[in-house]
Order: structure tokens, then C-alpha cells, then sequence
């Protein structure tokens, strides 16, 4: 059975925003489909995350979906763990400093790229045009750094609500 990790954003929670209705879809398909809980609230820290994102198990057909901070989370799970997976989709993603304090020790070391890639299967990046966090050229950086496709959709609300389609139709 095909598992799905949805590793929400930055000061969220797996209740909030679209996670819980993608996950109904997502189990109604078939799917094993997991949201955990990232403590930190305001102030995460990517030493706690780590532990919680590896205690999901990841696998080789494991999907796993970032929802912003989700997806520097879930690159330095997959550069520290060594562990394959199946597909990585970004949804607002990204991989660089975006200026917050709060966020930067997820971003604040380059990521081992070469690593990453020879554990990824493929990838998929989902931004909006006029996101008021991450930047169109940080997305492109997401996907130019994982040779990932890039979905430039309309937007403005760091995908807060998004049509559940998008993912859907990459899984």
C-alpha cells in the first residue's frame, strides 16, 4: 500500500488548512496517510521535527508532501537518513533563506543536493505567482536544485486553500 506523509507548515497544525481533507480523499483512494503533529509552534526547531518525521517510516513508496516549512524538513530528513522515497511534492516550498528567524535553521546549511536526489524518485513543485512568502524564483530554485516539475498556478494565499487536484493528479 502506497503511505503519505503530509508535513504541515511553519506556526500550523494537521487540522488546519487543507491537510485533513486531503487526507479523507487520500484514505478514501487507498491510501495509508499520516499528518503528524511538529511541535514548536512559532519557533520550530528542525532537531525536534526530525525524530517525529522519522518515526512516521518513511519508505520506498512513500509520497511526501510539504506544505512550506514541510518541505526543508523533509529534504534534511531524507539527506540525514539516507532513506529512499517514493516522490516529494512541494506545495509553497522552499529551500533558502526567506529572511524569518524563526524558520532558519531549517535553511541555514546548504543541502546535499547530489544526496537528496539519488533518494528522491521524482519531484513535484506546486507555487503560486504572487505567494506572499516564497517567491516565485524560490520555488524555481526548488525545483531547478531536484530537476522537479513546476506548477506556476494562480494565487495569492501561500496555498492556505488550494484545489486538492493538483496534488492529486501528481500522486
Amino acid at each position: 500500500m502506497k503511505k503519505v506523509i503530509i508535513i504541515h507548515a511553519w506556526g500550523s497544525s494537521p487540522v488546519e488548512h487543507w491537510y485533513r481533507q486531503e487526507e479523507k480523499l487520500l484514505k478514501d483512494l487507498g491510501y495509508n496517510v499520516q499528518v503528524p503533529k511538529l511541535p514548536g509552534g512559532n519557533w520550530p526547531k528542525l532537531d525536534e521535527w526530525l525524530p517525529i518525521i522519522e518515526n512516521m517510516k518513511p519508505d520506498e513508496n512513500t509520497i511526501m508532501i510539504g506544505h512550506s516549512l514541510g518541505i526543508p524538513a523533509i529534504f534534511r530528513y531524507i539527506e540525514k537518513s539516507h532513506q529512499k522515497v517514493d516522490k516529494v511534492i512541494s506545495v509553497a516550498g522552499f529551500v533558502r533563506d526567506l529572511g524569518f528567524d524563526e524558520t532558519r535553521n531549517f535553511v541555514d546549511k546548504p543541502f546535499n543536493w547530489d544526496k537528496i536526489n539519488s533518494l528522491v524518485g521524482n519531484t513535484v513543485v506546486i507555487a503560486q505567482k504572487n505567494d506572499p512568502y516564497v517567491s516565485i524564483e524560490a520555488s524555481e530554485e526548488v525545483a531547478a536544485k531536484t530537476s522537479g516539475k513546476l506548477m506556476l498556478v494562480a494565487g495569492n494565499n501561500h496555498f492556505d486553500t488550494m484545489d486538492l487536484d493538483l496534488i492529486n493528479k501528481e500522486l
